[in-house]
């Protein structure tokens, strides 16, 4: 019979270093093996229900993905948005000095010790569309779309300015990450296609010339 403390530890090696409660039941391993790998200090519970082995996860991982998958381990419902999203996809070197995280507009955001997080409040229509799956260690990171991403930063232009959301542009453009029409598809969804058509006509007619 396989031990429950070692079946737990390849679990952890399963599933990137990162246990929920609900990962462990579903496995069938009692949860008190959770607590006595804590008291033995082998893992560490990064909130209630949520438990990180230092160890078992050993390949190449961007620090600031662990830092999202984390959050969205603790809560659920938040997902990686604007600027911390276009960093994600790599349309950016810029990094906001709080993640940047959409949550539905009636959820409430739990305070945590760390890291910092800014909290944007979306609308249904807006929360719902354009959500992708990233990998990170081994587990998925639900997020946005680079489409969905430069969409938002549009709509938020207006407070935040449109530096960051012209420079994911030009990239995911000459990337060819994705198409203009899956863009303006995106835009007119979230009703932003008027702005976005006159930005993509000044760019491509740049780099046409």
């Amino acid at each position: 019979m396989t031990d429950p403390q070692q079946a737990l530890l390849q679990l952890f090696q399963a599933h990137g270093g990162y246990l929920t409660s609900q990962d462990v039941r579903q496995a069938s391993i009692p949860t008190m093996y959770l607590t006595l790998l804590e008291r033995q200090g082998v893992i560490e519970r990064l909130q209630r229900g949520v438990y990180r082995h230092p160890e078992a996860h050993t390949g190449p991982t961007n620090s600031t993905a662990v830092d999202l998958l984390e959050v969205q381990l603790r809560v659920p419902f938040a997902r990686p948005c604007l600027a911390t999203a276009l960093n994600l996809h790599g349309l950016t070197t810029t990094r906001p000095a709080a993640l940047q995280f959409a949550i539905p507009a009636n959820k409430h955001f739990p305070d945590l010790d760390s890291p910092q997080v800014d909290v944007f409040y979306f609308r249904p229509k807006a929360y719902q569309t354009g959500v992708v799956s990233v990998d990170v260690a081994g587990r998925a990171l639900q997020t946005y779309s680079p489409e969905k991403t430069l969409v938002d930063l549009l709509r938020y232009a207006p407070k935040y300015g449109r530096e960051l959301y012209l420079e994911g542009l030009k990239k995911y453009l000459q990337r060819r990450l994705g198409s203009p029409t899956a863009l303006l598809q995106m835009a007119k969804t979230l009703g932003q296609d008027q702005h976005l058509r006159r930005d993509l006509e000044v760019l491509l007619h740049d780099q046409d010339h």
